[in-house]
């Protein structure tokens, strides 16, 4: 694996390690033992967990030890809330310029999510999922672009697509299409946000039951 793309991957994996609850707030990060754990040189994880220091969910200090940072269930909460509003600004506009293509490949991402959800080959799901949103976000530039960017690493799970419930959010893609493929904008926006938040009460319900506060 070369160097750039194994720091990305653990980068991925650490981040939806913390998110999902597996590596508990407060938690130490030992170097070595997480290189070992992953298979990989100390390099890309030293680099992975630099950048999730900068992002927030990372504690390092003097000595370059590294713990995860005390996140709360309110700072969760909160990183689904900024998304949501983004997205849902993203979602009006989307639905002022998508072409019919775009929303022709919308509904058939949206049918093969549904697919895959009943085979319940969710990984495979997950990814779709990402392209959807990803497509809808396209339209993101300059400041937008950037909050997005960063919004969507915090309230994406790749690695770990399990949680209870989130998996059911996929029922609000179809209203979300007709809307932009109505060119209702005011529409759009709002089942958007309601479609996040609906997502970010399923993460929260399940990081609670894991223990988080």
């Amino acid at each position: 694996m070369r160097h750039k793309k194994a720091s990305e991957w653990v980068l991925s994996h650490l981040r939806d390690s913390i998110l999902a609850g597996r590596l508990k707030p407060g938690e130490p990060l030992p170097l070595v033992q997480l290189a070992n754990e992953v298979g990989l040189s100390t390099t890309p994880v030293r680099e992975a967990l630099g950048r999730l220091q900068d992002e927030g969910l990372v504690v390092g200090d003097a000595r370059r030890t590294f713990r995860v940072a005390e996140l709360t269930l309110d700072d969760i909460t909160d990183y689904y809330l900024l998304h949501a509003q983004f997205s849902g600004i993203l979602a009006e506009r989307a639905a002022r310029s998508l072409s019919e293509s775009d929303v022709s490949y919308l509904r058939t991402l949206d049918q093969e999510m549904r697919e895959k959800s009943d085979a319940g080959d969710f990984a495979a799901l997950h990814e779709l999922n990402y392209e959807f949103h990803k497509r809808i976000n396209s339209l993101a530039a300059g400041v937008l672009k950037r909050f997005v960017t960063v919004t969507s690493r915090l309230v994406t799970r790749r690695t770990y697509p399990d949680v209870p419930g989130y998996t059911h959010s996929i029922d609000d893609h179809n209203a979300i299409i007709e809307a932009i493929a109505a060119h209702d904008g005011e529409k759009a926006r709002t089942l958007m946000e309601d479609h996040i938040k609906h997502v970010g009460e399923a993460v929260i319900d399940d990081l609670r039951e894991r223990g988080w506060k």
